[in-house]
């Protein structure tokens, strides 16, 4: 689940790493929230993946679009189950993604996996090269205890096998895959940035060369460079606790 403040405090001009302002909002409860489920940020970074006009990116199929909307499949029952609390307690304070244990979100990764496959073989290597190399971060970090550890390695292994299998079943080259992969991250994290209601202007990771920056405007948001085409993009939320006038919305943004 990908939890949005209702009111995100304000932020200044300054330039900061996006990442760590996702995982900050995250990481706190609130007693009043917006929930996206995991699948619907997925399909916004699919149609932030199929609005991309940047020359040095590749442009995915539609199969590989499709493998992207299905990035986080895995997390449809976790996601279905805190909705299902929120609705019959007002007091509980639904967790975010980054607060489920090792052994369950290497469960919904592989059923995420699992569903891009069933899309192509490309979708499918594309999806699990992108938690591959999450884990890996996660290894390096040091944040796994002894038990984690040896499932995130046993996640991997079969990771990199499953990825040799795919790789003879499409055409693509390893370049071209890496290349995907790295749109997929970088779709998946501009969405989680737009789902979380982050009010900062933020950097981006170093992708294709370019550490794109983002000034959130009242107006929408301002990408430098220009890599999305400008539009409205749009994702649903559902409101926690829910209200008798307000159970969910849609939540639009603007990209100029």
């Amino acid at each position: 689940m990908v939890i949005r403040p209702v009111d995100p405090p304000a932020a200044g001009n300054e330039f900061v790493a996006a990442w760590p302002v996702v995982q900050g909002i995250q990481k706190q409860k609130y007693e009043s929230c917006w929930l996206i489920t995991q699948p619907s940020h997925a399909a916004l970074a699919a149609a932030l993946a199929s609005a991309l006009t940047a020359p040095q990116i590749p442009k995915p199929d539609v199969k590989l679009v499709q493998a992207i909307a299905l990035h986080d499949a895995g997390w449809g029952m976790p996601d279905a189950q805190i909705i299902q609390m929120s609705r019959a307690d007002r007091r509980y304070r639904p967790s975010s993604f980054l607060e489920t244990s090792v052994p369950e979100f290497l469960s919904a990764w592989s059923k995420s996996i699992s569903a891009a496959q069933a899309v192509s073989p490309a979708g499918g290597y594309v999806v699990s090269r992108h938690f591959f190399r999450l884990g890996q971060n996660m290894l390096g970090s040091g944040s796994c205890n002894n038990a984690d550890r040896e499932k995130m390695e046993s996640f991997l292994g079969n990771e990199e096998r499953r990825q040799k299998k795919l790789t003879l079943l499409q055409p693509l080259r390893s370049q071209e895959l890496e290349q995907f992969t790295d749109l997929l991250q970088f779709c998946d994290l501009l969405s989680l940035y737009i789902c979380c209601g982050a009010q900062q202007n933020v950097i981006f990771p170093d992708y294709f060369g370019v550490q794109v920056r983002i000034t959130n405007r009242p107006e929408g948001l301002d990408l430098d460079p220009r890599w999305i085409a400008p539009g409205k993009f749009s994702f649903a939320a559902l409101l926690h606790p829910l209200t008798k006038e307000v159970q969910g919305k849609e939540i639009e943004v603007q990209i100029a």
